[in-house]
């Protein structure tokens, strides 16, 4: 029993650093570089950079449910620990900034194309806000930023445990789980949990015991939380030090952080066979998912100075301003009808499984674990 712990606790700790370690999760840091822009711009923004982490999270968080098509007997049990990997689509690795409609910033370079989050690892389109600062109807730049880059990495990881358990009526229950864990790449933390059910749809048809095959439909539903620390601070906006004022303290731009929220849910129709060594099976279903995106936090932006043209013998031309809160949205995930198709190698009570699902959003899944019954 020592034994399968350690190697549990082994395979989450990898498949937790394998997801970690993908530049995806530490690059959310840099989405701070947008929230000088305003409220309304930074979201904006922030939805086009991050969409294909929206949707490829929801994707991968619906694979994994199962290994096979049959259910559990009464009281049988499984524990898998697994990780789902979705593909992002090649449209979905940059967008023009020039189709977004922005209220405050323009488009300072040559190109308008920024790479999303999982797209090329390169800085995208540079962007700049304008203003007439002294009355004299000539506007002046107030500040500019590089769109964030993309990782490279055209993929969204999804760890998790999963346990089942057979109950009456050859309907499985099942709960997955990631407990919460410090990432410190990023000074913040991830933890998943979900509830799911599976029930065999054989018995209640004429002849059912008659059918070569299993026969069932599933449900899960799953939730995951990431938390990542921001900085965003005063001489990282302020582009002219001596025509800008700073009236805040240091401490204002204490506690800036983003929560990531995501849930997905998919139903599924199976079918397929277990063998004494293998099971097979495939389905068709329906996914969807949702990314909620929230900032704490105080951020700075550089603004006109009001009181400027009315004393400029002592004030600056600029200040820079607070903006709370900046980012609330909520990404819909690009998901949608679903077929899926998988396999379960088991040796005595360790099994070995994957699968591969065909989506919007592609993805793949691959676990390991121990099941009786």
């Amino acid at each position: 029993m020592k034994l399968l712990q350690s190697l549990l606790k082994g395979l989450l700790l990898f498949a937790l650093l394998s997801i970690i370690s993908v530049p995806s999760f530490a690059q959310i840091e840099d989405v701070g570089t947008i929230l000088q822009s305003g409220k309304e711009d930074a979201n904006t923004l922030v939805k086009s950079y991050l969409k294909p982490f929206g949707s490829g999270f929801g994707a991968g968080l619906n694979t994994g449910w199962t290994n096979t098509a049959k259910t559990h007997n009464t009281l049988g049990f499984d524990l898998t620990v697994s990780s789902g990997l979705a593909i992002v689509p090649d449209t979905d690795l940059s967008f023009d900034v020039n189709d977004l409609n922005l209220q405050q910033l323009e488009v300072k370079s040559t190109s308008s194309v920024a790479p999303t989050i999982n797209g090329p690892e390169q800085p995208g389109a540079t962007l700049a806000a304008y203003e007439d600062v002294d009355g004299n109807g000539v506007e002046e730049e107030l500040f500019s930023f590089d769109m964030p880059q993309g990782t490279g990495f055209e993929y969204v990881p999804a760890p998790m445990i999963k346990a089942g358990v057979g109950l009456i009526k050859n309907t499985d229950v099942m709960v997955r789980f990631v407990p919460e864990y410090d990432i410190p790449e990023v000074g913040g933390s991830f933890k998943l949990f979900g509830v799911g059910v599976k029930h065999d749809v054989k018995q209640w048809l004429p002849g059912g015991n008659l059918i070569p095959v299993d026969i069932s439909v599933m449900y899960g539903y799953t939730t995951m939380d990431l938390n990542s620390e921001l900085e965003l601070l005063p001489e990282d906006v302020i582009q002219d030090q001596n025509n800008t004022e700073n009236p805040y303290a240091a401490s204002t731009w204490q506690g800036q952080n983003a929560a990531l929220t995501s849930d997905a849910w998919t139903i599924n129709a199976l079918v397929g066979k277990t063998l004494p060594v293998i099971s097979v099976y495939g389905g068709v279903g329906y996914e969807a998912s949702t990314l909620s995106i929230k900032t704490a936090g105080s951020y700075p932006t550089v603004v006109p100075n009001t009181a400027y043209q009315d004393d400029p013998n002592n004030n600056e031309p600029m200040i820079v301003e607070a903006v709370d809160e900046p980012i609330d949205v909520e990404i819909d995930g690009k998901n949608g009808f679903r077929a899926l198709a998988g396999f379960r190698l088991r040796f005595a009570i360790f099994h070995i499984s994957g699968s591969y699902t065909l989506a919007n959003y592609s993805s793949y899944n691959l676990g390991v674990g121990i099941s009786f019954r």
